[in-house]
């Protein structure tokens, strides 16, 4: 019995570990990172929602053009807008008004009111004569307006002159307009008070002086125009360090050109307050800011900051209302390291909170003495982190205390909230800017899998020395996993692990479901992601910093535990996979070009050898010596001709040497919409598929397939080229009518089948002039699958019959059924789910912008062999083949994400489980959108596709290209779930009876106890008997 026992607990042990893919326990394999992006400090304040609430919202407007309301408690997102920005690098804008139940966002020619409390557009209205330079909302309600509403104000740029308009609260309709009639100035910004609106304009060529125009607030009309003499002090618009607004006495300040004087003018009068800096150490001031309220009745009081390399300090400054003077009051200590202030209001009394690297101190605007101080106990600025910008709330108490909070945007691009010197949240917002990610194993069975692998390739010795090293290295172990083995026998008995349980410590679980996804973001972060602990940070490193970064690959060792990044250029970090330390860097590369893309070749030993392909077109070094390159072909973009080539190496006197093998071009009235080819890994599992009627159809498995899309603008056809990528001839090729080349084209192609997804304009009338048009007709978007067969009658093998003769006079080119349907809504990512094996069915993986949704389409949904016109038959049936409509409708079950929205997704990974087959590994993310998994660009638009690679070898496809790079509107969120497209069926749900189980076999085990003895009496009173 105690055998028995001990296996059924060894089999208890692991259930837990497999008991969350399915649906009924949604959101416990899946994790979502809803993300807002990096807050910009200029667009991030306290609010309440509602006059009548007491309590307050924290609001942002990011750098990713995303606006929202964030829960100061928890740091859960309450509502988000993504703005139409026509730009990756346009200015917005964000403010509220005093008391009001809107906040007001601006971006390029929009403008828009969102609902505080829930984030509901209330109006929006858009300008197509200028780019939006600056927003502010009246300290006034509108007089027209029902209740009490504050219309913004706007300023506009166009053409060298500025427009000025005042946008009711209630409609955003236009009030008035002011057209300033200066021209050749720059339209800088606006400044409000009471009874004006001031727009502040430069006026010069190459120094500048601020000019500045007084407008009634209630007619438009120009009231007052002087001009400030800063045209020694101001040479470009960073001099300008300050324009304050809603406030009795707004200010503009500038420094000079050494950074030695403060000038400072209250906006409505002439005169030039100047204040010389002071340089105590020496140090030179790098950054100057400017602290103040806005709000009209608050005190008329500001903040000057200044930060040096290694220290900062701030000064506070009184402005004198009836004199319109400006004193200094009081000097804040210099300080080192890193430092940031904000402001707050309390009725009229304004407070200054200052972060440091070591403590939060709260003061008051009228006097120096420190009414609060908090050390920071919670080590928030680890690893070098720095705060670059806050916004605070303060709150009197009773007694003469205040309570605190502060939001805190860090180097990193982490934001978090610091209430009363203790950290209530952090948000790790630089994710919002991921551009390239890899998954990475944790070793166990993956090392086993490598160190099996070697040990083939070793003599029979030291393959058996190999061995004996790796058990000894095993017994090590072996108390550790008889702890982890009890507690998971305890958890799996009690009901009470968790359903992901994972052993303590960073390695593999026993199925392969605990892997590591590494993050590149582009302000030069590295990111360890647990996909078995709900996504959990690892560990976070900064690899550059101060530059944009594009990150091209990153490429996983298991057996060094090491991760290898390049860059766009050139430069390599190898950082420990564990740890995230940086263990090595090399310098960039010296060409002036960047990298576009990279392919990564397998060899025979295991190691990959790495190409640059550069943005001209050209390629990196290449290693001469390295025989594994011999015979290889990889696919590029050829930029000068707009065409793809292929790359061959060959052996030229003892070197190895590129050439082209082939080129590819569009006719002239075309252009590559996208291309793609089979993944790196696509094991396949059967050679044909089987009909109804016991016959096979057998695949077309060219492992160096390659697909090319051309779109035609005259005529709107799209032709899908079928290539061998060795060779580079076109195998077969057929045209899609009816497709828009202004909408994108999506692509993803596995072992003999390829689908893609585009927006169709198809006319109803076969005798149409323009058939290809859509008056009236078929509109909408479309997903097609073509799947390529040897033949197009079953059991026919084709040129791969063992004869070599075909009666059929079948050549080698393939055999296309194809099929195209009729999708509720665009999909703009496709992907394929991997399995280990191939096994199990497919899904394609896609994701919907417009809902904001992952999603999973059956592959057998897509069969083209689906009859539409009639039933389908007995053997079709068998086949499992059902009637189609010219519409796919979209199953709920199908939506990976569940409820979430989830936002700007553009790259989509599988990954293949450990050890079980049924089980795919996805990571959505936003990546660069410019090359795809496998490295092969996939275009968008009628501007082309966007630039790839991908390697191949004459005996399969070796190799594959991976490099996602920087591009276009970067994504948002990241989102990761497990997925079995065929069900569990290697794994025990959670609904499997472990307590039942077990009474069951100690039953038994206590039956064959009991009826031991009469059994064996039995048997020895048969023998007497006989």
């Amino acid at each position: 019995m105690t055998p028995i026992i001990l296996r059924s607990l060894f089999l208890l042990s692991f259930i837990s570990f497999v008991s969350s893919i399915f649906q009924d326990e949604a959101f416990q394999t899946d994790y979502h990172y809803a993300l807002l992006g990096i807050p910009r400090e200029q667009t991030t304040f306290f609010h309440r929602p509602q006059s009548t609430f007491s309590a307050s919202l924290l609001y942002t407007l990011t750098e990713k053009h995303v606006v929202g309301a964030v829960n100061p408690k928890n740091g859960s997102i309450i509502w988000r807008q993504r703005l139409n920005a026509e730009r990756p690098d346009s200015t917005g804008f964000l403010r509220a008004g005093e008391d009001q139940d809107t906040v007001i966002s601006a971006i390029d020619g929009e403008v828009a009111a969102w609902d505080s409390l829930n984030g509901k557009a209330v109006w929006s209205n858009r300008f197509d004569d200028g780019i939006i330079k600056d927003l502010e909302v009246l300290p006034f309600d509108d007089r027209n307006s029902e209740k009490d509403v504050k219309g913004p104000i706007v300023l506009f740029g166009q053409e060298g002159r500025g427009i000025v308009r005042r946008l009711g609260g209630t409609t955003g309709d236009v009030v008035w307009e002011y057209h300033d009639d200066s021209s050749g100035d720059i339209p800088y910004q606006l400044s409000t008070t009471a009874t004006s609106v001031y727009l502040l304009s430069l006026h010069g060529k190459t120094t500048y002086k601020i000019r500045v125009t007084a407008i009634d607030p209630l007619t438009g009309k120009q009231q007052d125009r002087y001009t400030l003499s800063s045209d020694s002090d101001i040479s470009d618009l960073q001099s300008i360090h300050y324009v304050g607004a809603n406030v009795a006495s707004p200010i503009v300040a500038w420094t000079d050109k050494a950074t030695k004087v403060l000038k400072i003018n209250i906006i409505g009068s002439k005169q030039v307050h100047t204040f010389k800096l002071s340089h105590d150490q020496g140090d030179e001031i790098l950054h100057v800011s400017i602290h103040a309220p806005h709000l009209i009745n608050s005190l008329p009081h500001f903040l000057v900051h200044y930060q040096t390399a290694t220290s900062h300090w701030a000064e506070v400054y009184h402005i004198d209302l009836a004199k319109s003077t400006v004193t200094k009051a009081y000097n804040l200590p210099r300080v080192g390291g890193k430092g940031t202030f904000s402001t707050s209001n309390q009725d009229a009394n304004v407070y200054f909170v200052r972060i440091t690297e070591t403590e939060t101190v709260l003061v008051s605007s009228v006097s120096h003495g420190i009414l609060e101080r908090w050390p920071e106990s919670s080590s928030i600025y680890k690893h070098g982190m720095k705060p670059m910008h806050a916004a605070s709330e303060v709150v009197v108490k009773p007694g003469s205390s205040y309570a605190v909070r502060t939001a805190v945007t860090l180097d990193t691009g982490d934001w978090v909230l610091i209430r009363n010197g203790v950290v209530a949240w952090e948000r790790p917002e630089a994710l919002s800017g991921a551009m390239a990610a890899e998954w990475a194993d944790l070793g166990a069975s993956e090392a086993l899998t490598d160190e099996l692998e070697m040990e083939s390739h070793q003599s029979v010795l030291g393959a058996y020395v190999n061995r004996w090293r790796r058990h000894i290295r095993d017994l090590r172990r072996l108390p550790g996993w008889l702890y982890q083995f009890g507690i998971r026998t305890q958890e799996s008995l009690l009901g009470r692990g968790n359903t992901r349980a994972v052993d303590s410590g960073l390695k593999a679980d026993s199925y392969g479901f605990r892997k590591l996804v590494i993050v590149a973001t582009e302000n030069g972060r590295l990111y360890a992601l647990d996909a078995g602990q709900h996504g959990k940070i690892v560990w976070a490193v900064t690899v550059v910093d101060g530059e944009k970064w594009a990150v091209k690959n990153i490429l996983p060792d298991i057996q060094k535990g090491q991760i290898k990044v390049k860059d766009s250029k050139g430069r390599v970090f190898i950082i420990d996979t564990m740890t995230g330390k940086i263990l090595n860097q090399s310098s960039p590369s010296n060409k002036s070009s960047r990298i576009e893309s990279i392919a990564v070749i397998n060899t025979p030993s295991g190691e990959k050898v790495l190409l640059d392909i550069y943005e001209d077109g050209t390629l990196g070094d290449i290693p001469s010596s390295d025989p594994s390159l011999l015979n290889k072909t990889i696919i590029i973009r050829d930029p000068s001709t707009k065409g793809i080539k292929g790359i061959r190496f060959i052996n030229t006197k003892n070197t190895i040497q590129p050439v082209t093998a082939w080129e590819f071009h569009p006719s002239q009235s075309e252009f590559i919409a996208g291309y793609t080819s089979r993944p790196s890994h696509d094991p396949v599992a059967s050679l044909g598929r089987v009909l109804g009627d016991r016959s096979v159809l057998y695949k077309y498995l060219n492992p160096n397939l390659l697909i090319i899309v051309t779109i035609n603008r005259n005529s709107m056809t799209a032709t899908f080229h079928i290539l061998d990528s060795i060779t580079g001839r076109i195998l077969q090729s057929f045209t899609q009518n009816g497709v828009d080349p202004t909408q994108d084209i999506s692509l993803a192609m596995s072992e003999n089948w390829f689908i893609w997804t585009f927006y169709s304009e198809v006319s109803t009338s076969p005798n149409s002039p323009s058939p290809h048009r859509t008056t009236p007709g078929y509109r909408g978007y479309q997903i097609g699958v073509a799947e390529l067969y040897t033949s197009s009658i079953p059991n026919d093998r084709g040129p791969l019959h063992p004869s070599n003769t075909s009666t059929s006079g079948i050549s080698s080119k393939p055999y296309i059924s194809s099929s195209t349907f009729f999708i509720p809504e665009p999909i703009s990512t496709l992907t394929i789910t991997q399995t280990l094996q191939g096994i199990t069915s497919r899904s394609i993986l896609a994701y919907l912008p417009r809902s904001n949704a992952l999603m999973a389409i059956p592959k057998i949904l897509l069969d083209p062999r689906r009859p539409s016109t009639r039933d389908p038959t007995p053997a079709e049936i068998e086949e499992g083949l059902s009637r189609r409509g010219p519409l796919l409708e979209f199953d709920p079950r199908w939506i990976l994400s569940h409820v979430r929205n989830v936002v700007g997704i553009k790259e989509v990974l599988s990954k293949p489980a450990g050890r079980m087959e049924s089980t795919s590994l996805v990571f959505a993310y936003g990546g660069g959108g410019e090359v795809d998994a496998e490295g092969v660009g996939v275009g968008a638009g009628a501007a082309g596709a966007r630039s790839g690679a991908t390697a191949k070898a004459d005996g399969g496809n070796e190799a594959g290209g991976t490099g996602r790079g920087i591009g276009g509107m970067a994504g948002l969120d990241l989102f990761g779930t497990l997925i079995s497209p065929s069900q569990p069926f290697d794994l025990l749900g959670s609904e499997f009876g472990k307590g039942q189980l077990l009474l069951t076999i100690l039953a038994l085990g206590v039956g064959v106890v009991l009826l031991r003895p009469r059994v064996r009496r039995k048997g020895v009173d048969g023998r007497w008997i006989s």
